[in-house]
């Protein structure tokens, strides 16, 4: 049989090619992220690489314990100066960072060319910059991961100075311890000079093989732009504001006080910039002149970037106290000055041995916040030892003579031709000096600056020349207004007005019109009852929209156990106010009384617009009638001021009248808190009414009285009575003050602790890192 033929197999069906997947859409976003990933990867570990470099090399630690060693040995003499019976209290921070230029400029100078001068030189030399570039790592890799390990190295050298704090903070204690603010600024300023030195130094090093040569080019370099802040008084105008600005000496004294001005910020940021863009243009071996005009391009954008946003940069003030902040009260103020005002500061830089003049630092700063809220503030500074016939000239034209000028004036103008005003603020008017042997040994000291206030004053003085009058009653016992006894006058009462822009003059209650231009009556200290005439044209005053002050004490009636009428008690109660036949007294004393009639109140403040800025301030009371509020009658009487639980209406007059002793009769006292000031609107009219009236008095209204605001709270009532809010919420402000008091056996100690604690730091850590080498 023959076999049959196999069928040919039937061609299989073409299938479908496989699908296969689309390559995956990559966007822009994602190459740019991965591009930057791969970049700050390569950076970190450079700078990586550089700084361990740094950290295990024999000269880095030779260096740090020679700057360490100097930074000790300066701060040694800061606590032996500061420790000195007639040293004068002053910011310390302005002593450390703000120093001279040998002790701390010149280190600092020092360390940054030591550090910066190897970067790229030695690579350069060694001839391992071509391998870097080869990694494969691109040229602007190695400049910044080169720079940010030097940075980091520089950083950690400043880190073991934290321990002065520490030891300044033991030895002044908790009273008088540094201001952390200014500390912090402190520091910033110094990163941000290190910062430019170091890329200044990276810059040089880019260019040079050698790294002496480096390292003298970075020292001359930042030496001559540190100097170059010094000749602001020697040149033109246009070129001393270019110097100003870019002054690293009045950075580090601003910062130092704990002003920081966003402008710094931005002018280190972009030297940093610039100078890294054109390392990298140097260390590039393959470049050409697009990789040139790029840096060109990146230098000039660096350039404007640094100027525009330094012109709109804010001056932030890192004080606790907020010392150099304009208070909301005088923003507002500020902003509604209608018509321009020139101000001129006649105020030479140094006085006596070439001391810092005081104010003018304080000047220039208010005057800058103050000029940058208001529009129409136009502000000018004159150095007379400079500008001799310009100083003169505007001497004569204020009427002024020439002996106002060593310490300085200011000269303030406003309107033109007939309505031209002029106004002038002396040194004793914008501050308190400290006083005592250490001023006298060590020459003038701010103690505090009530500079703010003073220039407002001014401002409305030249701006708003119609004044308020404020009279006073007289002849019921009232202390005298030109009386200067601590304990039996006002004359202290009377000058306060006069500086707040109030005019003051004695009311003619005998007169029917004799108040009619008084746009505030104020009945301070009566002693015995006001005549029933006196008591009506006061009430005729008040129906007229007339405003009323009262400080009326707890005057002892004249052989009786009672408390002595004024007359006024109807005309307070139809306001809601009641002053009630008892005695207020309380437990928290007043600093050298032991009598618990006269005692400090720091809580117990409403939040009213006549006392807001004094929450939680002292204030000094004395001889207190108590008072009784009703808040229903009429527009609402408000209490101001009330005292703690632990006070209370005392009702035994005849005990108290002898100097007995008292206590706490629930039966017939009155349990606190009880209102002590109060409040009240009747219609146009508006009345105060303060249950002491010694808190006025000459002893008690000094300007160095320091545990009691009753200059604040007359300023405060006055204003809101007369509804010139400009005199609320503005106080002198303190400035911070250290006062070191050591034992010898503490100094001996704390100055070995700066000689060899810290120097000694670095050469363990040294030897620790040779040690683990070699094992």
């Amino acid at each position: 049989m023959s076999e049959k033929p196999e069928p040919e197999p039937k061609p299989k069906a073409e299938s479908a090619p496989e699908s296969t997947p689309a390559p995956a859409k990559v966007g822009l976003l994602a190459l740019v992220a991965r591009a930057l990933r791969h970049w700050l990867t390569g950076t970190l570990s450079l700078a990586r690489r550089e700084l361990l470099s740094l950290f295990v090399t024999p000269l880095a630690y030779l260096v740090g314990t020679l700057f360490l060693l100097n930074q000790g040995w300066n701060f040694s003499v800061l606590l032996k100066v500061l420790n000195d019976p007639l040293a004068a209290r002053g910011p310390v921070m302005q002593f450390y960072f703000g120093g001279s230029i040998f002790i701390f400029w010149l280190p600092v100078i020092f360390i940054c060319s030591a550090i910066s001068m190897r970067l790229i030189a030695e690579e350069r030399r060694s001839g391992t910059l071509e391998a870097l570039l080869t990694a494969p790592l691109s040229p602007s890799q190695v400049v910044i991961g080169k720079y940010l390990g030097a940075l980091v190295f520089y950083v950690a050298l400043w880190l073991p100075t934290g321990a002065f704090y520490l030891l300044l903070r033991g030895a002044s204690g908790p009273v008088m311890a540094p201001d952390v603010g200014p500390i912090a600024s402190g520091y910033l300023g110094t990163f941000l000079c290190g910062a430019s030195f170091l890329a200044i130094g990276l810059l040089f090093s880019a260019f040079s093989r050698s790294q002496l040569a480096a390292a003298i080019g970075t020292f001359v370099t930042c030496t001559i732009v540190l100097l170059a802040g010094l000749l602001t008084d020697q040149v033109e105008v246009w070129l001393a504001k270019i110097l100003g600005w870019m002054s690293l000496l009045s950075m580090m004294q601003e910062l130092a006080q704990g002003i920081v001005d966003g402008h710094w910020l931005w002018l280190h940021g972009g030297v940093v910039v610039a100078s890294l863009a054109i390392a990298v243009v140097a260390v590039n071996p393959r470049r050409d002149w697009q990789s040139v005009a790029q840096a060109a391009l990146l230098v000039v954008a660096a350039g404007h970037l640094a100027v525009l946003g330094g012109r709109h940069a804010e001056r932030g003030d890192w004080t606790r106290g907020q010392v150099y902040t304009l208070s909301e009260r005088a923003q507002s103020v500020l902003e509604q000055l209608a018509e321009p005002i020139d101000v001129t500061v006649l105020a030479p830089t140094t006085i006596g041995n070439g001391r810092p003049n005081p104010i003018r630092g304080e000047l220039r700063e208010v005057l800058m916040r103050m000029a940058a809220v208001a529009p129409n503030l136009r502000v000018n500074l004159v150095d007379p030892d400079v500008d001799r016939q310009e100083a003169e000239r505007l001497i004569d034209d204020f009427g002024l003579s020439a002996r106002d000028l060593p310490d300085g004036v200011v000269l303030i103008r406003a309107g033109q031709g007939s309505k031209l005003r002029r106004a002038h603020l002396l040194p004793s008017d914008l501050v308190t000096y400290a006083t005592g042997p250490e001023v006298q040994a060590n020459g003038p000291r701010v103690k505090s600056f009530r500079g703010e206030e003073a220039l407002l004053a001014k401002f409305l003085e030249v701006s708003e020349p119609v004044k308020l009058t404020v009279c006073y009653t007289r002849g019921h016992g009232e202390p005298a207004f030109d009386d200067l006894e601590p304990f039996n006058g006002y004359a202290h009462l009377r000058d306060l007005l006069r500086e707040a822009n109030l005019d003051t003059k004695a009311a003619d209650l005998d007169d029917e019109r004799g108040l009619d231009d008084c746009d505030l009556l104020l009945v301070a200290g009566p002693s015995g009852a006001l005549p029933a005439t006196h008591v009506a044209a006061i009430e005729r005053f008040a129906e007229r929209g007339g405003d009323l002050l009262l400080m009326t004490g707890a005057v002892f009636a004249r052989g009786k156990p009672a408390l002595a009428p004024h007359g006024l008690e109807p005309l307070t109660a139809s306001y809601g106010i009641y002053l009630g036949d008892r005695v207020v007294v309380d437990t928290t004393p007043v600093p050298g009384a032991s009598d618990m009639t006269a005692f400090t109140l720091n809580t117990g403040w409403a939040d009213h617009p006549a006392v807001r800025s004094l929450v939680h301030q002292p204030l000094a009371l004395f001889h207190v009638r108590e008072l009784r509020v009703d808040s229903g009658a009429g527009a609402g009487a408000q209490v101001l001021l009330s005292t703690t639980e632990r006070g209370w209406a005392e009702a035994g007059i005849e005990a108290l009248q002898v100097g007995g002793m008292v206590g706490y009769d629930e039966e017939v006292d009155r349990r606190g808190p009880v209102p002590v000031i109060a409040a009240a609107e009747r219609g146009a009219s508006r009345l105060v009414v303060v249950g002491s009236d010694e808190i006025a008095l000459n002893a008690w209204l000094r300007e160095d009285v320091a545990y009691s605001r009753g200059r604040d709270l007359i300023l405060n009532l006055i204003g809101w009575l007369t509804q010139r809010e400009v005199l609320l919420g503005i106080r002198p402000r303190d400035r911070e003050h250290v006062k070191l008091v050591l034992h010898p056996e503490q100094l001996r100690r704390m100055t070995l602790v700066c000689l060899l604690g810290l120097p000694g730091f670095a050469i363990a850590v040294g030897l620790l890192v040779l040690w683990r080498r070699r094992t």
